[in-house]
């Protein structure tokens, strides 16, 4: 099995998630925007850089602006300005980028990767295997207490069911969050797959759920996964996107 991590928003709880992952010898992507225009802590630029020591960076738009509400000039200001930000900030490229709330389109896509960027992460759910997309690249499960109601109305208004099938019936099969979360990473153990997790630390301190996020990498660490960043995850795919 391949465990990867993603974390959003770069809110400064983002090391506290890092220290955890270092703990266990995993690997982790931390998509930070500029600043965050919904009024939310970002980590500032001495944090990034110590962030950066140890795990990889990527982009979430300057403001962390939903892109497709906005015109061709601000979509393309924030993807630009937000990768220019942190370059200047790390002192490398930033190959990586997360869609703010997961929203894009085709020309969305397009314009991020006409902005250098190597790959995309996006919301999509329940898969277990890498994908084929590096500008779509899924994931396999949300780090948060969902109800199984939002589960499947996020499996109905995306798609690709027969590749999210067993996903979703781990997801939503009986049992606690917690229980159906190390059940999805037996699955992907057995199956040789990719078990990616994402979050928000934010969303982890509001809820008090530091303790759960220990238990599964506890659990996932007995699992003796290869680790990998997002971007080591789609640079390994087959395809580009069109």
């Amino acid at each position: 099995m391949l465990f990867v991590t993603s974390w959003d928003d770069g809110h400064p709880q983002d090391l506290r998630i890092a220290d955890m992952l270092a703990r266990y010898g995993f690997r982790g992507t931390f998509f930070v925007p500029g600043r965050n225009g919904e009024g939310r802590a970002v980590l500032d630029p001495a944090q990034r850089r110590q962030l950066h020591g140890g795990f990889e960076i990527g982009s979430h738009t300057l403001d962390h602006a939903y892109l497709p509400p906005l015109d061709a000039g601000q979509r393309r200001h924030q993807i630009v300005a937000g990768k220019d930000a942190l370059e200047q900030q790390l002192g490398e490229p930033v190959a990586g980028f997360c869609y703010p709330g997961g929203r894009y389109d085709r020309p969305i896509l397009r314009e991020v990767a006409s902005a250098g960027f190597r790959y995309a992460r996006t919301i999509e759910n329940f898969r277990i295997e890498a994908g084929t997309a590096p500008f779509e690249v899924p994931t396999s499960a949300q780090f948060y207490p969902h109800r199984r109601s939002v589960l499947a109305i996020n499996l109905f208004k995306r798609g690709q069911y027969r590749l999210r099938a067993a996903g979703a019936a781990n997801m939503m099969a009986p049992g606690d969050w917690e229980n159906r979360l190390r059940r999805l990473a037996r699955t992907c153990a057995e199956r040789d797959g990719v078990f990616h997790i994402w979050g928000h630390s934010w969303e982890i301190a509001e809820l008090d759920l530091w303790a759960a996020l220990d238990r599964l990498l506890a659990a996932v660490a007995e699992m003796r996964p290869r680790v990998a960043t997002v971007g080591e995850l789609a640079d390994g795919m087959r395809s580009t996107p069109s």
